[in-house]
């Protein structure tokens, strides 16, 4: 009964935004799984990069039910780095369906 309740209130404070990307990371079946909107380059090599950034990323959430949502994340806040690859950089536009 509470994955159930669950559900229902995640389902109530979702909402659209449409994200302007800068740097988008795809997983091995071709879907996005992490939309940069804001980086900062800290070191960068042959084909790669060290950045912190700002956008959403896909993860799981539930009990029983895994259910895949996006979700906001900051590295600058964090003090985190990420790598991402020079390919990975092309702006864009994706509609999704945000929780907080």
């Amino acid at each position: 009964m509470k994955t159930y309740f669950k559900d229902f209130i995640l389902e109530q404070t979702g909402k659209y935004v449409t994200v302007y990307y800068k740097i988008i990371i795809n997983d091995l079946k071709d879907n996005p799984k992490t939309l940069i909107t804001d980086f900062k380059i800290i070191t960068s090599e042959d084909k790669k990069n060290t950045i912190k950034a700002k956008g959403y990323t896909i993860d799981n959430i539930g009990g029983y039910v895994k259910k895949k949502v996006w979700i906001a994340f900051d590295d600058f806040k964090d003090d985190k780095t990420r790598i991402v690859w020079n390919k990975q950089i092309e702006n864009g536009t994706k509609r999704i369906k945000v929780y907080q």
